[in-house]
């Protein structure tokens, strides 16, 4: 780091809204190394102690539990929506003009499985990723729910936000829910559902998503474009080179949320490279996670390509170029926390992937 302190201007509440780091106006800030959990899992944000206290962008938290912020131009004011996000107008860049959404991007359609004829889906997977926390029952029910989630999120009841039972598949009675099946749920969850189990609700279930920080017209343009490339890797290394370009590394900690930098250039820490990566990713249709080092104090993706799980450090390759922070099998350097959680995620999301790609062959 060349700069470990800063002078910054304004804060907002306890918790900062904006994209620029948070600080009292006139006092000294300076990044904070303080881990932060939500539901026992780590979130990988920019945090800033300031008099004692540590001040994060209340965008990353809600991003973390499930929920949108954003800024209303209309009413001056910041939105949040603990439900289904509602879609927030946002302001012209001077470079880009905006322009609608040519197509809403859509998770690839599979053929739905009933609830009553699933077959166990475990006997597919690698065994060592079931644990006490992680059973197979679990591991079967969150898989039914992302093959099934377009047909979940169609019956949902937004207003009572109630899921239709019957297209669910549950766990045995008496099952103990972990922290760990919530935070595989969350990472589950895209641009396109949620997905959520609870000790009332013993199963997964995918409800719908709209996400404010893809509207940007320059983010959409992107995201267009990567659509286009005929391979994943195609498509992840063109977004991967596009965020390189356009983000800088923000030594003096000064940042600008991802989105917003997008535009014609800003700065980010590698919460802003993993989040870009990630969020326009899936949106183009990659599966992407972003997972992190509480020791390194630090945050990466791993994207599914060709048949392949590749880990790709956007903040070191972008300061350093070193091809080993591109597109490799492990990181040169760290290893994931939640090792359990990822491994969980990647096997689900890999043999789903493998179902969609048979289904759009046929």
């Amino acid at each position: 780091m060349l700069k470990e302190e800063f002078i910054a201007g304004m804060v907002t509440g306890a918790i900062a809204f904006g994209g620029t780091g948070a600080a009292a106006a006139g006092l000294l800030a300076q990044p904070s190394m303080q881990s932060i959990y939500v539901n026992g899992r780590p979130v990988y944000c920019t945090a800033y102690a300031i008099s004692g206290n540590n001040y994060v962008q209340l965008r990353d938290i809600g991003q973390a539990v499930g929920f949108a912020v954003s800024y209303d131009w209309a009413t001056d004011s910041v939105q949040i929506s603990t439900g289904t996000q509602p879609t927030v107008a946002t302001v012209p860049t001077a470079t880009t003009a905006p322009q609608p959404m040519t197509a809403k991007p859509t998770q690839p359609t599979v053929t739905p499985v009933s609830a009553t004829n699933s077959r166990d889906y475990s006997q597919d997977a690698n065994p060592e990723i079931f644990t006490s926390d992680l059973p197979r029952e679990f591991y079967n029910s969150a898989r039914h729910a992302y093959l099934n989630a377009e047909k979940m999120a169609a019956s949902f009841d937004r207003d009572r936000r109630k899921a239709d039972e019957s297209l669910a598949v549950s766990l045995p009675a008496g099952t103990r829910l972990t922290s760990k099946m919530k935070n595989v749920c969350h990472e589950l969850g895209g641009v396109f559902y949620n997905y959520e189990i609870s000790e009332n609700s013993l199963y997964v279930y995918a409800f719908p998503r709209t996400d404010s920080d893809l509207s940007r017209p320059s983010v959409q343009a992107i995201i267009e474009t990567a659509k286009r490339f005929g391979s994943d890797r195609e498509k992840a290394e063109y977004l991967a080179e596009t965020i390189c370009d356009r983000l800088e590394y923000a030594y003096d900690r000064n940042i600008d949320s991802w989105n917003k930098a997008m535009d014609s250039g800003g700065k980010a820490v590698c919460s802003g490279y993993a989040s870009a990566f990630n969020r326009m990713g899936r949106a183009a249709g990659l599966n992407v996670l972003t997972v992190g080092s509480k020791t390194g104090n630090h945050a990466w993706n791993i994207v599914y390509c060709d048949n392949e799980w590749l880990t790709v450090d956007l903040t070191h390759y972008d300061t350093s170029h070193s091809e080993a922070n591109w597109f490799q099998p492990e990181h040169p350097k760290m290893k994931p926390d939640n090792l359990d959680e990822v491994e969980f995620v990647k096997s689900a999301k890999e043999k789903s992937i493998g179902n969609l790609k048979k289904t759009e062959e046929r």
